[in-house]
């Protein structure tokens, strides 16, 4: 019910407003689901991983040997904050670049929703 206000309350709002209300809405529903930017998050990893494999990228600095793995620079990728050391370590190139770039803008929104989904901040107040 709270949802459904929420959704129609943005009909009302001008663009900028139906885009962020629309964005919300997708990645934690207002607040009310923060699982979903979970899900993005995983959909992204199983993406970035699947395609890293595929393509891996070139590593920077041959002076020593480096193993790569998929799995992990994608994680690395849209954590936002590079805890594995990964991105300094591989340039990827190409198209594969723009997705690289892509997560990591997508790793910093879906980390701000998870955040503000968790502490209820995206959630309005049940005042009328």
């Amino acid at each position: 019910m709270l949802l459904a206000r929420q959704r129609a309350r943005r009909r009302t709002l001008r663009l900028p407003g139906r885009l962020w209300g629309r964005l919300l809405d997708g990645l934690v529903g207002y607040g009310y689901r923060p699982w979903l930017a979970g899900l993005w998050a995983a959909l992204l990893l199983a993406t970035g991983t699947a395609v890293f494999t595929q393509w891996p990228p070139h590593q920077i600095g041959l002076d020593e040997s480096r193993h790569f793995n998929a799995f992990v620079y994608t994680l690395d990728l849209l954590v936002p904050v590079s805890v594995f050391e990964q991105r300094g370590a591989w340039e990827p190139a190409g198209w594969t670049q723009w997705l690289a770039n892509g997560l990591v803008a997508a790793g910093w929104i879906l980390a701000t929703a998870l955040i503000a989904g968790a502490s209820r901040l995206l959630r309005p107040s049940n005042a009328p």
